[in-house]
């Protein structure tokens, strides 16, 4: 029938009727519900919170590969995780969390969902140091047995690095273990690099070099646990007698035992900054290079390589200890003695080097470019993980990691 009232651009005659393929784009759901959909419970809000989960969410949300989402509070309505692909859970360790563990168990039955649990660190409280401040958190027999539990009740463990990955499969007997590396976000700290700008201040600060570290207070036997013995025992000594030859900055926390020397405004400190500030407040120390000495215990053979990427990242040279940890640094920038330690650092900041200096910072930052996160080879780790069963033979890129 006609309208008896058309408009002034409207037909006199009847539209045919709608084809079935019209009606259907008609009715066209939201992209992203057709993306796949991860939930994420969260441990931390820190550091290991945003390294781990937080930053490459943001990746995966902001190039709509999937939809992501991070919670602290447990949520037990099974309509939450209808059409969910993944439910990945940070280092749960209590029995309250036990059992929500054992809650997914059930609710997975019914949606289907992979349920991945994500550790950086080692939970088991015999491998933790006594310096360790925060090692009371998992210093119960309970709680190791937790972790144990909740680990087999997952599909799959994602950690940091090798070490830690054949460290938890002995400890645990869980096999679906995967690496994922730290990598770095581009948006975080990738556009702070000034190659220029590092060799002006090689230059400016020949005389007196400045030597930076970076860390908690997990690092340093604070309340006198072990005697004084922690990750910085060995270059202790060595960093008191070299005050007037080299300009020592520590960040976030120092040895107790040279507390005399901040206080003398010999040693620079400087309080823990957080993670948006952190990357430009470093950059702003104009340090000419950065050290990571670490004890050699299994629970530093797990630790990630951080360190040394974020110096990379920045062009700067970082001093690592020659260990698993820091594998991926080249032989010249790894000591295993004190007295190497001392070589090593007067070779990379002695004026005569300067060519050498100047040519390695670009290196270095090369170093850095691969283990940006928003890589498509980097983020494709994850989503590997997120998307596939561990023995699939549709994983590419988690190969050159494990």
């Amino acid at each position: 029938m006609i309208n008896p009232n058309p408009g002034p651009f409207a037909s006199p005659f009847p539209s045919p009727p709608m084809n079935q393929a019209k009606q259907a784009a008609l009715k066209q759901q939201p992209k992203e519900n057709s993306l796949p959909r991860y939930i994420n419970y969260l441990a931390d809000l820190s550091g290991c919170g945003h390294w781990r989960i937080l930053w490459p969410e943001q990746v995966i949300n902001a190039t709509g590969r999937g939809v992501s989402h991070s919670i602290t509070a447990m949520v037990t309505d099974p309509r939450f995780y209808k059409d969910v692909k993944a439910v990945k859970i940070q280092r749960q360790a209590s029995s309250s969390q036990k059992k929500f563990i054992e809650y997914l168990k059930k609710v997975q039955q019914e949606h289907g969902f992979k349920l991945i649990y994500e550790v950086d660190d080692v939970v088991f409280k015999e491998e933790i140091p006594d310096y360790n401040k925060f090692k009371f958190a998992f210093d119960t027999e309970e709680i190791r047995q937790n972790c144990i539990d909740i680990i087999n009740m997952c599909d799959e463990v994602t950690v940091t690095c090798p070490y830690i990955k054949r460290l938890y499969q002995e400890k645990t007997g869980q096999q679906n273990i995967s690496v994922i590396p730290n990598f770095v976000p581009n948006f975080w700290m990738g556009n702070l690099f000034n190659g220029s700008e590092v060799s002006k201040q090689f230059d400016i600060n020949k005389k007196k070099p400045r030597i930076l570290y970076t860390g908690s207070g997990a690092h340093y036997d604070v309340d006198n646990k072990t005697g004084g013995k922690d990750d910085f025992t060995q270059v202790r000594d060595f960093i008191r007698d070299t005050v007037d030859k080299y300009q020592w900055i520590f960040v976030g926390a120092f040895p107790p035992q040279l507390r005399d020397l901040i206080q003398q405004k010999k040693i620079e400190f400087y309080p823990w900054k957080n993670l948006l500030e952190y990357p430009r407040f470093i950059a702003s120390m104009n340090a000419q290079l950065m050290v990571a000495p670490l004890e050699e215990n299994n629970f530093n053979r797990s630790k990630s390589d951080i360190k040394f990427i974020e110096a990379c990242t920045l062009g700067i040279p970082c001093l690592c200890q020659d260990m698993e940890t820091y594998s991926t640094a080249p032989e010249a920038l790894r000591f295993k003695t004190v007295e190497e330690f001392g070589d090593k650092i007067d070779t990379i900041l002695n004026w005569k080097n300067k060519s050498t200096y100047y040519k390695n910072i670009y290196k270095l930052k090369h170093i850095g470019d691969q283990r940006i996160l928003e890589l498509d080879q980097n983020i494709g780790t994850h989503l590997e993980v997120l998307n596939t069963p561990f023995n699939s033979t549709d994983r590419k890129l988690l190969e050159k990691w494990n």
